[in-house]
């Protein structure tokens, strides 16, 4: 396979030094479909607050594929990426979710209420693989469990271009998944200079 090119434009953006610009929009396939020609780098699809229906989430994704855009871009890259704030907080310390939202191909998650350095921590595990211990940019170790195929085919690679690629940015500079949380309390800015500190990625 070729080399191939930057997939996430949020992060192509953020590291060409301008902001990100990403919209929230409920899991609704009339929404997405608009949304996939809109000026975006991305959308977040909003599962805090509403239902969270995996298979919903699907045929958004699905609905924001567009083959004349993909042909006259050159490039597998999507216009909008899609990424997803998930229902569970960062004390819950879940990880399923993630799990499944990124096994059918999304960019990147949006965690609500993140506090602490071990739930910022817990939430870039959940979107790694894991890694041989002396590989490079193995901490935090990854815990994301084995099932790339749905994944791979929406972002338009083999298995093996979809493992290299499906790390979290900036932890790994050719990653194209972003970990994005919300400190949402006074204790999680209290924390977030530790956050930093401690948790890459």
């Amino acid at each position: 396979m070729p080399d191939i090119p930057r997939l996430n434009p949020a992060i192509r953006a953020l590291e060409s030094g301008n902001p990100a610009f990403v919209t929230f929009s409920p899991p609704e396939i009339g929404a997405a479909q608009s949304i996939a020609a809109a000026p975006y780098d991305g959308v977040v699809f909003e599962m805090e607050h509403n239902p969270y229906d995996i298979r919903t989430l699907r045929d958004c994704m699905q609905y924001m594929l567009d083959r004349a855009q993909i042909v006259k871009s050159g490039s597998l890259a999507p216009a909008v990426a899609p990424f997803v704030r998930i229902p569970p907080n960062g004390g819950e310390m879940n990880q399923f979710i993630a799990k499944q939202v990124l096994d059918i191909g999304v960019y990147g998650i949006v965690w609500p209420h993140v506090s602490t350095a071990e739930e910022a921590r817990n939430a870039v595990q959940a979107c790694r693989y894991p890694r041989p211990r002396e590989a490079q940019y193995y901490e935090p170790a990854g815990q994301r469990g084995d099932a790339p195929r749905n994944a791979a085919r929406y972002w338009g690679l083999d298995q093996q271009n979809y493992y290299k690629r499906a790390d979290t940015w900036p932890l790994n500079p050719e990653g194209e998944v972003l970990v994005v949380i919300m400190c949402e309390e006074k204790r999680a800015i209290r924390n977030l200079p530790k956050m930093l500190k401690e948790v890459p990625g």
